[in-house]
Parts: structure tokens; C-alpha cells; sequence
């Protein structure tokens, strides 16, 4: 297991959010009526009530909405934007060598900004976050722009039942990060530090035992993901995982909240997992556990790929109001694997 070295405060800041999440939602108790018995028990114990689905929107349109309404948040122009990086875990649309973040970078007009595809799991979103830390400065690169966008509706991907615990949900998240000094009248979150961890022992988790040639038969056979899982926690024992993420999630909180509750964030938002895995890996190691989390939110939506903090925290600046100085811990997750925890205060 891997961690970050220990480096000077961040000098960025979260200046905009924005996120698409589809009006259309998926009654969880009726889909999991539409399946088998054994299936249907499992989909009704994640916990989820609703899942965002969207119908006609491809990952990209989706993307452009939430970048442009993280721009006008953060009024930051296009062209003021330094690097853009769009995360997803599953297809885009379009052929496999399309450059997702060439062509965000194109529609909004972001002719400087250096695009970066990145495909590294649910935790991809923050871990660009993490380097972004490091990558930008009031002497160079001041701005970037990244998006989180998954669709998993109309694919082989069944969001329902293609994964142990986890309902998958469709939409798009962006935040504007800026090196840049904010003015006291324009309320930001400072990214007061940041710590990842990596175990990379896990990587099974999400491969079978052999590479396979590309056929028709396989398409489907790659989203499955709880085949794979199944082999690696038969062969590695099903409390791997377990310890591996909680030993993880202990660092990271010792890391960020070296003096305890003193002060306690006001609101940590975890990945949008089943409520069960939050409950057995997640919410013990935090101040607050559940009441201080957004599971509220994270039942209706679904689990967003790798955008469930940003579209969190854009749902936090829309319905809650922070003072000065309060405290959100953001904290992801993904194959690989990897844990990323962001420590916010608001200025």
C-alpha cells in the first residue's frame, strides 16, 4: 500500500461547481421486481430508494452541461482555462480513440487548456483533484476544469446487477479549480490539503485470470464486474477488500483530521455505494457517520462513476448554506485501488 508524501498546503481553491443529473429517476423497489428472485433480494438491500437515468443525453453532452454551469459558478471564461480533464468508467458513445476531453475543450472554446482523458476508476475525479494541488500555481497554470460523466442506460452494462452492493447512476459533475487569491466577496471552497492511498494488490478485484481476444461474446462478459470479484475474493478471502479499504480510509481521516473532531467537518461525502458497504467500511472511521454524510442525496441518484463528491458538493451549494470556515471532507474511491480524501474549508 502506497501513500502520498507529505507536502506544503495546498495554494487552490474549488472557485464553481456544476452537475447534470437526469429529472428522470428509476423506482428501485419496481426495478427489482423486474429480475430474478436472488438478484431482486440483493438490488432492494443496497438501500438506494431512486436511480438517475437519462434517456437521450450521451456522456459528453452531459459533460458540456455541467462544465458550463461550473464555468458561470466560478465566473471563469473558456479561455482562461489551463487543463481540462474528463474522468468516466464506462463508453463514451463514440469509437475507442475519441478524445472525450479534446472535444469539451473544443465546444466551450478552451483553445490554451491542455486536455487529459483520464480513466483510473471511480476515484479518477478526485485523484486529478489530488495532482491538480501540485500542477497548478499563481505562476503558471492557474485554472482547470474537470468533469466526471457516466451513462450506463442504454449499454451492456446492467447498472442494477452488474455489481456487488452498488446501484450505478447516470450524470456529470465539474468543479473550476484556480490557484488564483479568491476575493472576499466570492465565496470559495480552499482545498486545505489533500491524501491518496493506493493498493494496488487490489487491481484483481476488476480482471479475470486471462486476457481474451475481442469478440461480439465478450462485450458483454467486460461488464461484468461481479464475476471477477467473485474469483479474486475466493482466491484472496472476502475480508481482503474489507481491510484493505478500511486500513485505507483510517490513513486518510488520520491524515486530514490529525486533532479528531477539533474542528469536525460538517459534512463528509462519501461515494454513493450501497448503504450496506458504507455502513461496514465507510462511516465508522468518520466524526458523524452516517448523520454528517449525504446518503440522503446518494439514495436518490445512484452511484455516479466517479462523480459522486463533486455532484455532491454541487448539491451542497445548492440546497445548504456554510459560513466561513466550515469544514467538508470529500472522499472517493475506485478499482485499482485507490482512495482519495479532500479537505475543504469554505473562505
Amino acid at each position: 500500500m502506497t501513500t502520498t508524501p507529505p507536502r506544503p498546503p495546498s495554494g487552490i481553491s474549488i472557485a464553481g461547481t456544476g452537475s447534470y443529473l437526469p429529472e428522470r429517476r428509476l423506482d428501485l423497489t419496481a426495478e427489482a421486481a423486474r429480475h430474478p428472485a436472488s438478484d431482486a433480494e440483493r438490488i432492494r438491500a443496497t438501500g438506494y430508494r431512486t436511480i438517475a437515468a437519462e434517456d437521450t443525453l450521451y456522456p459528453g453532452d452531459m459533460a458540456l452541461i455541467a462544465a458550463e454551469r461550473a464555468l458561470a459558478a466560478a465566473a471563469t471564461e473558456p479561455k482562461d482555462i489551463d487543463l481540462i480533464a474528463v474522468t468516466a468508467i464506462h463508453r463514451h458513445g463514440h469509437q475507442r480513440l475519441w478524445s472525450p476531453a479534446s472535444w469539451l475543450q473544443s465546444r466551450l472554446g478552451a483553445t490554451r487548456a491542455l486536455p487529459f482523458t483520464v480513466a483510473q476508476g471511480c476515484n479518477a475525479q478526485l485523484l486529478v483533484l489530488d495532482l491538480a494541488a501540485d500542477l497548478l500555481s499563481t505562476e503558471g497554470r492557474r485554472t482547470a476544469l474537470i468533469v466526471a460523466t457516466d451513462r450506463f442506460a442504454a449499454s451492456g452494462f446492467d447498472r442494477f446487477t452488474a455489481d456487488y452492493g452498488i446501484v450505478y447512476g447516470d450524470g456529470a459533475a465539474a468543479a473550476v479549480l484556480t490557484a488564483t487569491t479568491p476575493t472576499p466577496a466570492t465565496p470559495t471552497w480552499h482545498v486545505l490539503d489533500t491524501h491518496s492511498v493506493s493498493d494496488p494488490e487490489l487491481e484483481g478485484l476488476h480482471r479475470l485470470d486471462e486476457p481474451a481476444p475481442e469478440t461480439r461474446a465478450l462485450f458483454g462478459a467486460e461488464h461484468d464486474v461481479r464475476a471477477a470479484k467473485k474469483r479474486y475474493l475466493a482466491a484472496h478471502g472476502t475480508d481482503s477488500l474489507r481491510e484493505a479499504t478500511r486500513t485505507a480510509v483510517r490513513e486518510i481521516r488520520e491524515a486530514l483530521l490529525p486533532h479528531g473532531t477539533d474542528p469536525a467537518p460538517r459534512r463528509v461525502v462519501y461515494p454513493n455505494l450501497g448503504l450496506p458497504l458504507l455502513q461496514e467500511n465507510y462511516f465508522p472511521e468518520f466524526p458523524g457517520g452516517a448523520d454528517t454524510s449525504l446518503w440522503d442525496f446518494g439514495a436518490t441518484v445512484g452511484h455516479l462513476g466517479s462523480g459522486d463528491q463533486i455532484a455532491g458538493l454541487d448539491h451542497l451549494e445548492r440546497h445548504h448554506t456554510f459560513d466561513t470556515g466550515d469544514r467538508v471532507l470529500l472522499l472517493g474511491a475506485g478499482a485499482g485501488f485507490t482512495w482519495t480524501g479532500v479537505l475543504l474549508e469554505r473562505r
